[in-house]
């Protein structure tokens, strides 16, 4: 496991924390996820927001704690479904990587 899989890891654990609605954590993988430069990306599913499509959220690092930027999309139940079936397509290039964080309601 990777220095920045670790702090993806931490990251899932502290939104999930510090927002208890949300039920699942994936990480999204881009073509340059290898990258130092390359922001840890996390899909978060919380079925108290609103659907809104795919809307990347940046937020800068946090050293030395987290030296990494990272994006957060947060969609819905729903959506998360529909980007499991192809109805809902994620930003070019991006993938669904490892569940991080999957609480059953």
């Amino acid at each position: 496991m990777s220095k920045k899989d670790d702090i993806a890891q931490v990251l899932a654990k502290a939104h999930r924390k510090e927002l208890s609605t949300i039920t699942r954590i994936v990480r999204l993988c881009g073509p340059n996820e290898s990258a130092d430069n390359e922001p840890i990306k996390l899909l978060e599913v919380n079925p108290d927001t609103a659907p809104s499509g795919i809307w990347p959220i940046a937020l800068i690092p946090d050293p030395p704690d987290i030296p990494y930027g990272s994006v957060v999309v947060e969609v819905t139940p729903d959506e998360y479904n529909d980007i499991l079936a192809n109805r809902l397509p994620l930003p070019h290039g991006w993938t669904l990587g490892d569940t991080l964080l999957s609480i059953e309601p």
